[in-house]
């Protein structure tokens, strides 16, 4: 790994799934005495001399209080990271840690003349729409107008991103956006779906997904830490998965609906308080939203070991053994079509 010496280290969101990751990765690594993290609630690793300080993003003073804390700390690396993966029924709360809170994040950096910022972001921002060309690069607009408040906060914290990269070039900001998630221990969206027996599908849709193995999600944001440079950044795994072929391999049962009927029933049963996710997620079902990650391959030297397959086949390993493929529960290393190694498979003990 290339180590430009980014010096202090301070993470929000550190206690969320792929934070937690990447502070024990810290830990490993032997930059433990380097890190703090601002939080509102302690993290639950012990090891090592983790700093730790109380800040709430959500609160009025939320700047100032970065700015102190910036400053005291001899902090030249901010590693933003404090976002929602799974939407909210709380939307003002999340506006306030998401938008606002990346503003306060921002401009406490800024101010405290941090030299990198780097913020997690994820490429479902770019929206699914039937006119998204088949491979998106990062300079796609991203929609503003989205009807979907856990997109439109997502949305807004990069303009704030990119607002700042302009106004403050000293700083060097770097923004991931990593595709969906999906892996042991992993529950999002995606993992919903191929938790439940019989899959609601729609009708005449059957989009490609991309399935990004933590693995490889954390090693994308240590390259990207200790790297110099600047821009939003793709995470993408290898290849892809369509919807249905997901759903077998996964031994679930696909229940095909029509789409206008799908989104009123969800719209329906959230309200009702009985699904978990509002009606503007089933776009992620029926559009395409897939992103192009040769950028961070050529310039973050990030390419991932994992296919968006085995991300898939290492959660149905983990989290549904009896469904999973024989040789993903018992084979450690697969070959692929050329005879390559391919990632090692985890599996449930």
């Amino acid at each position: 790994m290339r180590d430009h010496g980014m010096g202090r280290i301070a993470i929000t969101g550190a206690s969320s799934f792929l934070g937690e990751r990447f502070l024990r990765r810290l830990i490993r690594e032997g930059h433990a005495d380097d890190v703090v993290v601002i939080d509102v609630a302690e993290p639950s690793i012990s090891e090592g001399s983790i700093r730790f300080r109380k800040v709430d993003l959500t609160e009025p003073a939320a700047d100032q209080a970065m700015l102190d804390l910036l400053k005291a700390d001899g902090i030249e690396t901010v590693v933003h990271m404090a976002f929602f993966t799974n939407p909210r029924r709380d939307t003002t709360n999340a506006h306030e840690l998401e938008s606002i809170g990346t503003l306060a994040v921002l401009a406490a950096a800024a101010a405290a003349n941090v030299k990198n910022f780097v913020m997690r972001s994820f490429t479902f921002a770019y929206g699914a729409r039937g006119q998204n060309p088949a491979l998106i690069r990062e300079d796609t607009a991203l929609p503003r107008h989205s009807p979907l408040s856990w997109l439109r906060d997502k949305v807004e914290a990069e303009e704030h991103a990119a607002s700042f990269a302009k106004r403050y070039p000293e700083m060097a900001v770097r923004v991931l956006r990593f595709a969906p998630l999906l892996g042991p221990n992993v529950r999002t969206f995606y993992s919903r779906i191929f938790d439940r027996r019989v899959v609601p599908t729609l009708l005449g849709y059957d989009p490609l997904l991309q399935l990004l193995h933590p693995d490889d999600a954390e090693e994308a944001l240590m390259l990207a830490v200790f790297s110099p440079t600047r821009g939003a950044f793709n995470i993408t795994p290898r290849g892809v998965v369509s919807l249905s072929t997901g759903i077998h391999l996964s031994g679930k049962v696909p229940a095909p609906v029509p789409h206008l009927a799908a989104y009123w029933a969800v719209d329906a049963l959230y309200a009702a308080g009985l699904v978990e996710a509002p009606s503007g997620f089933i776009d992620y079902v029926r559009y395409p939203c897939v992103a192009d990650g040769e950028r961070a391959k050529r310039v973050l030297d990030f390419e991932a070991r994992y296919s968006s397959r085995q991300a898939l086949d290492t959660y149905i390993a983990y989290r549904h053994p009896m469904d999973a493929a024989p040789e993903a529960r018992v084979r450690a290393v697969e070959k692929d079509d050329a005879g390559s190694s391919r990632a090692p498979v985890e599996i449930l003990r």
